[in-house]
């Protein structure tokens, strides 16, 4: 990830309020994407209550595919993890990013609050040409919800540009 280069490209535009997200600290963030989805799998078996030769059985594969695909040893065909999403009762979509977000958890990794149209179409644009997914939303700033607050929030996706290094 390059999240340096997202705060250097912010900082070199404007002065802004930037909220970081809690990054996962650990060998969770270095994950594969194999490795991720078995860990979906563990979990989703683990609810079932069911060991890795019975859930096996329901997939139609053996104990030992099962341990493989949990351990991200093995990659699957779409089929399998079609079947697997059924025989889990989810969607295949939730094994390969996780169970959907609460209203209020976001994955972003900068919130940036900027009052001006023009500049939030400034910092949005330039941000996109260095490779981020970013969007804007609004918050309440008021009970009421009569003021709103715009933001601009920003995602740094593994393969973006890295203009640090």
């Amino acid at each position: 990830m390059c999240l340096e280069s997202l705060m250097s490209i912010l900082e070199s535009i404007f002065l802004f309020e930037m909220k970081w997200k809690k990054s996962i600290v650990g060998d969770e963030e270095r994950m594969s994407a194999t490795q991720r989805v078995g860990q979906e799998i563990r979990k989703a078996r683990n609810r079932m209550n069911l060991t890795q030769k019975q859930f096996g059985e329901l997939i139609g594969k053996s104990e030992s595919q099962v341990g493989a695909y949990e351990n991200g040893a093995l990659g699957m065909t779409i089929g399998t993890l079609f079947k697997i999403a059924e025989v889990a009762g989810m969607k295949p979509e939730e094994l390969i990013a996780g169970p959907p977000q609460e209203d209020g958890a976001k994955e972003w990794d900068a919130e940036l609050r900027i009052y001006s149209v023009e500049d939030r179409k400034a910092v949005m644009t330039i941000l996109a040409v260095n490779g981020y997914d970013v969007g804007q939303h609004k918050k309440k700033a008021t009970p009421s919800g009569k003021s709103v607050t715009y933001y601009v929030h920003a995602t740094d996706v593994e393969g973006n540009a890295c203009t640090v290094k």
